[in-house]
């Protein structure tokens, strides 16, 4: 959680800007702020911790928009592989399951994979999110390779 300590009112005011990405003209519109572009700009400017609480928040959203690109690639990887064909474990069973081989399904995988890296590249993962990350099966492979490009 946060440790800057901001009132209810900039609260509100914060998560207005999240929403409009920042435009203060557009956040004086939501009937919850109550305050006009200008006087919404005057009080921006006066408290600090507005715009600080605000950048907080932005941050935490990047931080899980990037674990769910990152979490989508593995999926991707996943698929991709079975697309390859073989013999593949089952999650839910834990049985081992031969699939067909579709090389066409693969490269469309393939692309949808460095669709979604070139997405997230850029984006701020926590060293936490990171380690998770790392932890499941050939994960390693996938960041090395999204660290790479």
């Amino acid at each position: 959680m946060s440790d800057l300590i901001v009132s209810n009112k900039h609260e509100i005011i914060a998560q207005a800007m999240l929403a409009t990405r920042g435009n203060l003209s557009k956040a004086s519109r939501f009937d919850q702020v109550g305050l006009n572009a200008m006087a919404l700009r005057a009080e921006v400017q006066d408290n600090p911790e507005i715009r600080a609480r605000y950048h907080e928040l932005l941050a935490q959203e990047m931080q899980e928009s990037g674990l769910h690109i990152a979490e989508r690639i593995l999926k991707m990887a996943e698929m991709q592989e079975q697309a390859f064909g073989g013999s593949v474990m089952n999650p839910e069973t834990g049985e081992m399951v031969e699939h067909m081989q579709d090389p066409k399904m693969a490269i469309e995988l393939s692309k949808e994979i460095s669709r979604l890296i070139a997405e997230g590249k850029g984006l701020n993962i926590s060293d936490k999110s990171a380690v998770m990350l790392v932890s499941k099966e050939d994960a390693k492979e996938i960041l090395a390779g999204f660290l790479d490009s």
